[in-house]
């Protein structure tokens, strides 16, 4: 036994085993006792504390000893001592209270002996020999041979197997025992050699069923009725918890156990590994000896190993299973994968190319940590906008990769992209033919359903909208214009037609020549909404070319034109407004109204306005649009008009007409509306459904 802390050696004949206690004197101590055993060959035990000593020593030992209960604080370590010992077999020295069963539950343990009982060392000595058997340790040189199952055989109770005919007949069958790979093939095997080598017909192996035995193999002379199952505690517990053998010389004068066939006068039962249980039966009392007892222990000792490593084997075949199950599966991952990727590498070719070749402006970008970025642009792009491509490359898409024309909406954009939403954008940018209006197309590339690592990346498709645009105006200008005329002809003149046809019936009815000037009158009227119908039919009211206008500097410019006389034009810069608009005719659009309100100043019944009290016109902002205000002088600091324009109404509350079709023509064919409303002889007109255009460049 070594103390002196130096590493055991393998090449040593005595059996090295390494002895795992909590402390030092336990250690020491057991150590000491397991070497002196005289049974089986010698050995080389050495006292170990620390679970680095075990990790470091156990691959250059045959057998490690764990002698400590794993309940208890001391033997807390039984999992790492396991791990470390890596491939040599590990036999658990512990008291009782710790169950066979639950030492089976726990991988690595090959081996278990109960510390409490008498001879619990001798025993440990022979538990170490069956595990190192089984492990296939031999003892006397360096080298390991897997299944020496005979080794066990020979072991047993010192006799030499010539000397008796059913020790010799066992040896005769252990390798057929070893070489089985069949739990049924080894218990019957088990049954048919004992049946053989005793000369008894009469045996039969019970298995573990939860609380009892349950027959599992029997020789041929016993009926399937006639063998019950028999109860797991009492003696047969402690044979099984012990590794002992029971016999049982008089069955009828013996009380520990009931009779398990119905003409057996004695029994020897011996435990099969911790699966079950050996019993040979006779009709005679005193059939078997200790001898008998000691041959079939060390049958059943070589045959539990055999069951253990054919459990190993089904154990690792069945992982082996798994694994190439697994295998199979991550093949066909893989396989799926690879088709995957060659889709995709397809789709980016194809998008590539498609990018390549779109007649259109295109902004290749990607998302890159969550922020959009300009990859590449097409030649369409470099040539329509005089960009340099690599002036923009790897810029974020809406600041300087996408010059004037998207500020106002960078917000919208870049969500849009991030998500790979699919939208459509308008926008106004400067080109080599100068500033023009555009339709962005975004156009996303599916993701991959099956990968959450997926950055957005697309196409941003500039489409020239500017004649299209034009065109939609002036088909808008034309219907506005049909549907003036049209009311013209209904309101205008149709009414003067009605008024000669009926004067000239009273001057054909009385002969009153006054009746004829009526008639003039009227035809005069109908010449002057004719001449009006044919204006509105020759006027073009198509929106050349629209920009960011200011609305206080183009009504400053309409008042200077119109003639305004003592009248006051007040504009306040908090309310301006800057509005996208055709600056000449909404030029025009303030003259007409800047003229109407102030006519309607002078024309107003009851007015009596003179040099000191000249009316104030107001030109301001509201939510949705802009308005023309007149009031008097006193009222100009009392802020907007006080009867709230109706939209789409150009009459006043009293009904009088204010003759501004044009107004009208110009407000339609931007897509505004119009109302007026009139209060205590103050007007306004009021503008809806304007856009804003914000302060930074379109």
């Amino acid at each position: 036994m070594s103390r002196d802390g130096t590493p055991p050696s393998a090449t040593s004949r005595p059996r090295t085993v390494l002895y795992v206690a909590d402390t030092e004197r336990a250690a020491s101590d057991g150590a000491a006792a397991l070497e002196a055993v005289e049974s089986g060959p010698t050995r080389s035990v050495h006292a170990v504390t620390t679970v680095d000593r075990v990790r470091n020593w156990a691959a250059e030992a045959d057998c490690v000893v764990f002698a400590e209960t794993p309940t208890t604080a001391a033997g807390a370590t039984l999992l790492e001592v396991v791990d470390a010992c890596g491939e040599t077999p590990l036999v658990l020295f512990t008291e009782s209270s710790y169950a066979p069963t639950a030492a089976r539950s726990t991988d690595g343990i090959d081996g278990y002996v109960r510390r409490d009982t008498d001879d619990a060392i001798s025993h440990l000595a022979d538990e170490i020999e069956w595990v190192c058997a089984g492990s296939g340790t031999v003892a006397d040189g360096p080298e390991r041979e897997p299944e020496s199952e005979p080794d066990a055989i020979a072991l047993a109770g010192d006799r030499e197997p010539s000397t008796d005919r059913a020790a010799e007949r066992l040896l005769e069958a252990v390798p057929e025992l070893a070489a089985c790979r069949d739990r049924d093939r080894l218990f019957e095997l088990v049954v048919e050699t004992v049946a053989d080598a005793l000369e008894r017909d009469r045996c039969w192996l019970s298995t573990v069923n939860f609380g009892t035995f349950e027959p599992r193999m029997t020789t041929s002379a016993i009926g399937t009725d006639e063998l019950s199952p028999l109860p797991r505690e009492g003696p047969l517990e402690d044979i099984l918890q012990s590794g002992d053998p029971l016999l049982i010389d008089d069955l009828a004068a013996d009380d520990r156990l009931a009779t398990p066939l119905a003409d057996a006068a004695s029994l020897c039962c011996v435990p099969v590994g911790d699966v079950g249980l050996l019993c040979v039966a006779a009709a005679e009392p005193d059939a078997f000896d200790e001898a008998d007892c000691e041959v079939l222990s060390a049958w059943c000792r070589a045959a539990g190993a055999v069951r253990e490593r054919i459990d190993d084997e089904t154990g690792r075949r069945r992982e082996r299973d798994r694994l190439e199950n697994q295998r199979d599966r991550l093949r066909s991952e893989r396989d799926r994968l690879a088709e995957e990727r060659d889709r995709l590498e397809d789709e980016r070719d194809r998008f590539r190319a498609l990018f390549a070749n779109v007649p259109e402006p295109t902004i290749r970008y990607e998302t890159d940590d969550g922020q959009p970025v300009v990859r590449d642009v097409n030649d369409a792009f470099r040539e329509v906008f005089d960009v340099d491509p690599e002036s923009i490359t790897g810029t974020p898409v809406g600041e300087d990769a996408v010059p004037p024309g998207l500020e106002h909406r960078q917000t919208a954009l870049a969500d849009a992209l991030r998500s790979g939403e699919r939208r459509q954008l308008v926008s106004r940018r400067e080109s080599v033919e100068g500033v023009r209006e555009f339709l962005l197309t975004l156009v996303p590339v599916e993701p991959d359903p099956e990968r959450d690592d997926h950055n957005p990346e697309g196409l941003i498709v500039y489409s020239d909208v500017t004649a299209a645009n034009r065109t939609e105006r002036e088909l808008a200008a034309a219907r506005a214009r049909l549907e003036t005329i049209a009311d013209l002809l209904d309101d205008d003149v149709r009414p003067p037609l009605n008024v000669a046809r009926g004067y000239l019936e009273l001057a054909a009815e009385t002969g009153d020549p006054d009746h004829f000037a009526e008639v003039d009158d009227a035809q005069e009227l109908l010449r002057e909404r004719i001449d009006e119908l044919a204006a509105i039919a020759r006027e073009d009211d198509v929106l050349v070319e629209t920009e960011p206008v200011a609305v206080h500097d183009v009504a400053r410019r309409a008042w200077v034109a119109v003639d305004t006389g003592d009248a006051r034009l007040v504009t306040q810069a908090p309310d301006d407004r800057v509005l996208e608009a055709d600056k000449t005719r909404l030029r025009e659009l303030f003259e007409h109204v800047l003229g109407a309100v102030i006519d309607e100043e002078g024309n107003a019944e009851g007015d009596d306005h003179t040099g000191e009290t000249p009316p104030v016109v107001t030109v301001g902002a509201t939510d949705d649009g802009f308005y023309v205000a007149r009031r008097a002088s006193e009222d100009a600091d009392a802020g907007g008009p006080t009867t709230e324009p109706v939209p789409g109404q150009l009459a006043a509350a009293d009904g009088t007409g204010y003759g501004l079709g044009t107004v009208e023509r110009i407000a339609d064919a931007h897509g505004w509306d119009v109302g007026v409303a009139e209060d205590d002889g103050r007007v306004a007109f009021a503008f809806r459904g304007v856009d804003s255009v914000d302060d930074g460049p379109a």
